[in-house]
């Protein structure tokens, strides 16, 4: 029971400091946006644009998704507590039947590579750090469990963990094409 607790405390400390992180992001981004430009800079801005308005096309604004202003980050932590929330209901209904909680860690996975698909086709560049926010309670527990390794879960928990890599990569690749056919 006590690693339990440990593990707990040691992932609400994760998740605080990647809020913290995540809210400074932000600030620093909005400060970014906010950089004055010259009055030259200003003119020339404006004279391309006239330029190029009269030989370019209106093109109509399409439906934009509902997570499009969200920092992948934000994303991906919120696909950690999804996944958690929907393993621990699972792992409640399905142990009593079962003797491990395989098919909850399958279920787990499964949502954790979903996640990080769509997360990274959006923002190819967060491939670096999505599968690990996603995978946060997984190897957490894997670093705190002492008998992690010689336990039968440890199967599908790396499997998770390579199926999210793999995925991630899969994403990334469709999200440059994506954004190489939209610049053309």
């Amino acid at each position: 029971m006590e690693t339990k607790i440990k593990a707990l405390i040691s992932l609400a400390i994760i998740a605080l400091l990647f809020f913290i992180i995540i809210r400074f992001k932000i600030k620093s981004d909005k400060k970014r946006k906010s950089l004055s430009i010259s009055s030259v800079e200003r003119e020339r801005n404006i004279n391309n644009d006239n330029n190029e308005s009269q030989h370019e096309t209106i093109k109509p604004k399409g439906k934009q998704p509902y997570f499009v202003g969200i920092p992948s980050a934000v994303l991906a932590l919120l696909v950690f507590i999804v996944a958690l929330i929907v393993f621990f209901i699972t792992d409640s209904i399905l142990t009593p039947h079962t003797e491990s909680g395989l098919i909850s860690h399958i279920i787990n996975d499964l949502i954790i590579a979903a996640g990080c698909f769509f997360i990274v086709i959006e923002n190819p560049k967060s491939i670096w750090y999505v599968p690990l926010i996603c995978n946060a309670g997984l190897i957490l527990s894997s670093i705190l469990e002492p008998n992690f390794w010689k336990s039968i879960m440890c199967i599908p928990i790396c499997g998770g963990w390579v199926l999210s890599i793999i995925v991630s990569i899969i994403g990334a690749q469709m999200g440059k094409r994506k954004a190489i056919s939209n610049n053309h």
